[in-house]
């Protein structure tokens, strides 16, 4: 087996994914917009507003497609970027594809070009042939990643922006090339619109790599300005609309939907849409969802605060939901043994190779806090099947550090 693996170059590799992938799409791909992209889509289209929830009345809104003499409120609850690629999309090409077949191909090539980011990954850091045949394999042929590029969702995106995020960060610390440094701080700037919390890994790989591995203060100062100027157009879009300054407003949304007293380690959409019904009284103007995030967030605090063992015994079970598997999912084919045995190995690997690498200054000590600051902050809300493949490239690439500990270890 592993003779064959290092037999597939960078080429065969990625024509095999696109043929596999594009096998699989009558099966597994999307032929409508979903969930909250569709609402978004179509209010925009109908009514020239981006928003999410249409008002009723006075003092009702709810998340809907907008019908004839009804009023689309401009929504902040979700990151813009993935709804302004599929905009553009239907801009450029919609005459000729339905939206969302054009957004599947483009989300295909996309992870093609994610698995040759990849590659070129772990050629910078000086891995083997052998082990970059074998580990850009897995990932071309991760289930979840095969499957979440024929879904409508961000994840894809989010991927490719990490993996280029990293790769060019790599080449500043290496090389000290002003070019990578722009696409450094382009990409932080397209990865804190496509999640809103990336604005906190952002400064924490600034603060590490100013810091432990002693980068100059100007350039740090030049990925500030240009991530800033990235993000500046739609935080002005949001002052006018909502009177502050702000990039979306979900917080406290997730932490009710993750913290209530259905324990739901995904998180339970169906009690915060039936604790809005019986409690939310906030007149339907422009800052609506600003209200209404706020309401959330001071609810769920309170419904941590009235039992704060249980919600940290609760944290826990999500951590070990995110690390290992959720022993309560409720998503179709979770427990199925292609998607969830090599979820967990790569999880365990990931896991010990992040323990062993936070002993030692480097990329790959950075990785291991990146990797788990993010699962410790996923945990705080709830996790989803998906959330996982955001960090696929740097469990692989902490995989191998535990790989290669083996190694030592057994010789």
């Amino acid at each position: 087996m592993k003779n064959i693996l290092n037999n597939f170059t960078i080429s065969k590799i990625l024509f095999f994914s696109f043929l596999l992938r594009l096998a699989l799409m009558p099966f597994f791909s999307d032929n409508f917009l979903v969930n909250e992209w569709a609402i978004i889509y179509q209010n925009f289209n109908l009514s020239g507003v981006l928003g999410y929830n249409v008002a009723l009345n006075d003092y009702l809104a709810v998340p809907k497609i907008v019908e004839p003499g009804e009023r689309v409120l401009p929504s902040v609850f979700m990151p813009p970027l993935y709804i302004f690629l599929i905009l553009s999309l239907k801009f450029l090409l919609n005459d000729y594809i339905s939206i969302a077949h054009l957004v599947i191909w483009f989300q295909l090539f996309l992870n093609l070009i994610s698995i040759f980011l990849f590659y070129k990954i772990l050629e910078i850091l000086k891995f083997g042939k052998n082990t970059m045949s074998i580990f850009t394999f897995i990932f071309a042929f991760f289930p979840l990643n095969i499957y979440a590029s024929l879904q409508i969702s961000s994840i894809t995106l989010q991927v490719f922006l990490l993996s280029l995020f990293f790769i060019s960060l790599i080449k500043v610390e290496k090389n000290n090339s002003f070019l990578y440094l722009v696409l450094f701080s382009l990409t932080a700037g397209f990865l804190i619109l496509t999640r809103g919390e990336f604005f906190l890994f952002y400064i924490l790989t600034i603060f590490y790599f100013f810091i432990f591995l002693k980068f100059k203060i100007k350039p740090l100062i030049c990925s500030i300005i240009i991530s800033t100027i990235v993000i500046s157009p739609y935080l002005k879009r949001n002052y006018e609309n909502f009177d502050t300054l702000v990039l979306t407003k979900s917080l406290g949304y997730n932490l009710l939907k993750g913290n209530n007293p259905s324990f739901k380690v995904e998180g339970d959409t169906n009690f915060v849409n039936e604790f809005s019904k019986n409690n939310i009284k906030i007149k339907t103007e422009k800052n609506y969802e600003i209200k209404l995030d706020d309401f959330y967030k001071k609810e769920a605090i309170k419904i941590i605060k009235d039992k704060p063992i249980d919600y940290l015994k609760f944290y826990f079970v999500k951590l070990f939901s995110f690390i290992l598997y959720d022993l309560n999912s409720t998503y179709p084919n979770y427990y199925n043994f292609i998607h969830l045995i090599p979820k967990i190995v790569v999880s365990l690997g990931a896991l010990a190779g992040a323990i062993i690498s936070l002993r030692y200054k480097g990329f790959f000590q950075f990785f291991s806090i990146f990797y788990l600051s993010n699962i410790f902050l996923f945990s705080v809300f709830f996790i989803l099947p998906r959330y996982s493949l955001i960090l696929l490239p740097i469990q692989l690439l902490l995989c191998t550090v535990f790989i290669n500990y083996l190694k030592k270890f057994i010789n």
